[in-house]
């Protein structure tokens, strides 16, 4: 009861908030430009309201968009030209990159039926873009190696490390063996690199029903869902193609440099056949997955796997647009997108492609009509998102020294759908991103944006009897999409935005991902019927780029930075520390044969082996310390920040002067230990598996290591770094 009146109590007040928010001054904004601002968002608004959005995202979708397709090449010339119609200063900028689509793709039983993969995806009625075969790739994993093998075939769940324990705990192996694994857990370049670790000569991955076929509903074109002949394309992740120089050793050997086996990829249906051709044990009760059938590990039905790739040179075509400020010119917001796709990419990425062209037609009238942003705005249309981030990276390498001079802020889409508003990042956005919610109505209940992220939030937690209480704060970036170059190499404050369901729920992911049903004809019946979402969508990102590029003094809020910071020591210790236990614990149950002696017989398990639990504690004093003066600066410097009003621009100047260098004090030039290339203290994608973000990753990946002088070394880098940002903040508060 005390859960639901807290739930109902949030909710009102938020409405409420809400409803006064247009006469409260907007985060970094004094009361005169607060008002003037709004005066620009509503005619924004209108603008972004009677938009093209359907012929935009018709036209987008109308072709195959891959890299190295002519569509996408149509579609980066369709952007630029736009984008000067609308008085924009447009360059496209080409990058050359190594691409390896396979032309041979074989995967069969080598007994039985010799039952073979078919890497295609058949029409579906109602959807004319499904019926073209012209330009369409074959499901695939970009990057794959070449090779040939015949081998048994083993069932390992996910593929992930502990899949691998559990698979040794059963006494079997994947040594000199085809492992065939889910698309779930973990990005799929994980899961080739993992297999080969352990002695497996090849990799099939599939997409389990359970994630997103006809378990959760109806499927295509009856319903959302994967069908069993849809395949989810990929790449295997290769950062080296933008080095001319050892692209051409990969272009010889056909194989990256920690890649050597070959990897395929296939649909639930021909995923089925592979499976009922296993016998053996039969897998955990973790690994049984969506389909009629018990699983089993397998080992002794053979597979023959071939695949053979031409790794030729592409051109990507980085659009990209640029609105000269006028106050602070040298400060650049930067809003981007990728326009390239696996087939012809309505959720992925081109709804959020439309919204930025809508955004960008209506700052362009607004700069025709004399009202300029104060800061420089970029507008970027990336290419080769697809095949690893490879066009943003490149343009943020190329224009690396620019960016430590004038990035103050990085808006990223990618997918997006219909739903509740998702925004992760650095914590020190919460507050911009809660002031643009409050003032955007969500078009399926008419409530608030804000009112219904709290309103989930409250759910989600009373179904977990969790408090829902305190802000709500993005989560920091990992890895996955065009914001990696910037938050996690440059240190650039960065947010990625997107309308969708939560993973808990029905239509978090796109249920056609990296398919070939990702059309518009799905995208209108399933994904934002009428674009209402891409239209607020746009909205939302106009806002968040204006209220940037316009604010007297940058509007970021570093409470909640700081406390977040707070909440990361702590995870890190803890994890550290029960990991300790954990193999103590471990340990001890080996050495007393629990494990054997609390066996299940007709599980067939092995008793595990002991693993190492040195230990050496790392104290975390200092840090907590310094997390504790940046929490005093923050408080100090939000309150005042809160309070200042209408600053001159001289004032202003030296206050954002100030934060820009909080931002650069969490980067380490020499980059984290044995990953140059991430550079930020506080961030980095998991090392080891998946996409999510790794807290204090220095420190963490030396914990993980057991190499205790690093963890110590990394630990003093980012105390120092603490309290260079507490001082930026002490000198920005000195300034207002």
């Amino acid at each position: 009861m005390m859960a639901m009146r807290a739930f109902i109590t949030t909710v009102l007040l938020t409405a409420a908030a809400a409803a006064s928010a247009q006469d409260a001054s907007l985060t970094g904004f004094g009361p005169a430009s607060s008002a003037a601002e709004r005066g620009i968002e509503q005619r924004v608004d209108a603008s972004i309201g009677s938009a093209d959005l359907d012929g935009w995202l018709r036209r987008l979708t109308s072709a195959p968009n891959q890299v190295g397709s002519a569509h996408n090449k149509e579609n980066a010339d369709f952007i630029a030209a736009s984008l000067r119609q609308w008085g924009w200063d447009v360059t496209v900028e080409p990058v050359r990159v190594l691409v390896a689509y396979p032309t041979t793709q074989t995967l069969s039983l080598s007994g039985g039926d010799h039952y073979a993969a078919d890497f295609s995806e058949p029409a579906v009625a109602g959807d004319p873009d499904t019926t073209r075969k012209d330009g369409v790739l074959p499901g695939m994993e970009a990057y794959s190696p070449d090779g040939r093998v015949d081998a048994p075939l083993v069932f390992v769940n996910e593929g992930l490390a502990r899949d691998y324990d559990e698979l040794a705990q059963l006494g079997e192996s994947v040594k000199g063996k085809v492992v065939l694994v889910k698309s779930s857990g973990a990005g799929r370049w994980v899961k080739p690199r993992l297999a080969q670790e352990h002695g497996a000569v090849g990799v099939v991955i599939y997409s389990d029903p359970e994630a997103d076929g006809f378990p959760k509903g109806e499927v295509y074109p009856g319903g959302a869902w994967r069908t069993d002949r849809t395949v989810q394309r990929g790449t295997l992740g290769i950062d080296s193609v933008l080095d001319a120089k050892g692209a051409k050793t990969l272009q010889a050997e056909h194989r990256t440099g920690d890649l050597a086996i070959p990897v395929v990829t296939i649909g639930y249906g021909d995923a089925e056949h592979f499976l009922r051709a296993l016998a053996g044990k039969p897998v955990p009760l973790r690994w049984q997955g969506g389909l009629p059938l018990a699983y089993h590990v397998g080992g002794d039905a053979g597979v023959h796997l071939e695949v053979r790739s031409p790794w030729e040179w592409r051109t990507l075509y980085n659009v990209v647009a640029t609105l000269r400020g006028s106050t602070w010119p040298d400060e650049w917001v930067i809003r981007g997108v990728h326009h390239d796709a696996w087939v012809y990419g309505a959720w992925d990425p081109l709804a959020g492609t439309t919204a930025l062209l809508a955004e960008a037609k209506a700052l362009g009238e607004q700069a025709r009509a004399g009202q300029r942003p104060k800061r420089t705005v970029v507008f970027a249309s990336w290419d080769g998102e697809e095949l690893g981030i490879l066009g943003s990276k490149a343009w943020a390498e190329r224009h690396a020294s620019e960016l430590a001079k004038h990035a103050v802020f990085y808006l990223n889409n990618d997918t997006t759908g219909r739903g509740f508003l998702a925004a992760g990042g650095d914590p020190s956005l919460a507050a911009l991103v809660d002031g643009v919610a409050a003032d955007l109505k969500d078009p399926e209940t008419g409530a608030s944006v804000q009112a219904r992220r709290l309103a989930k939030r409250a759910v989600d937690a009373a179904g977990k009897g969790k408090d829902a209480s305190g802000d709500l704060i993005p989560e920091r970036l990992g890895t996955g999409s065009d914001y990696l170059p910037f938050a996690h190499r440059f240190g650039v404050p960065s947010l990625h935005v997107r309308y969708g369901y939560d993973r808990n729920g029905d239509d978090e992911s796109v249920p056609v991902y990296h398919s070939l049903y990702d059309t518009y004809t799905h995208y209108q019946r399933f994904g934002d019927p009428g674009l209402a979402y891409v239209s607020l969508l746009a909205k939302t990102n106009a806002r968040l780029v204006l209220r940037t590029a316009n604010a007297d003094v940058l509007p970021w809020r570093y409470t909640a930075f700081a406390e977040s910071l707070g909440k990361d020591i702590d995870r890190v210790q803890a994890g550290a520390e029960a990991t300790h236990r954990e193999a103590q614990r471990h340990n001890a149950l080996v050495a007393t044969d629990a494990y054997r002696l609390a066996s299940v017989s007709y599980r067939q398990w092995k008793a595990p082996a002991a693993v190492d639990d040195a230990w050496e504690p790392v104290d975390l004093t200092t840090l907590r310390a310094a997390q504790q003066d940046l929490l005093a600066a923050a408080r100090t410097y939000d309150e005042a920040a809160a309070s200042a009003g209408d600053l001159p621009a001289s004032r202003a100047a030296k206050v954002n002067a100030a934060l820009r260098t909080f931002a650069s004090a969490w980067l380490q030039p020499s980059g984290l230990p044995q990953r140059s290339w991430y550079r930020h203290l506080l961030q980095a994608p998991g090392r080891k598996e998946g996409e999510d973000v790794a807290p204090l990753p220095g420190i963490g990946d030396a914990l993980g290591a057991k190499d205790w002088a690093q963890a110590r070394q990394e630990l003093a880098l980012t105390t120092q770094a603490t309290r260079k940002a507490a001082a930026s903040l002490r000198a920005a508060t000195a300034a207002l």
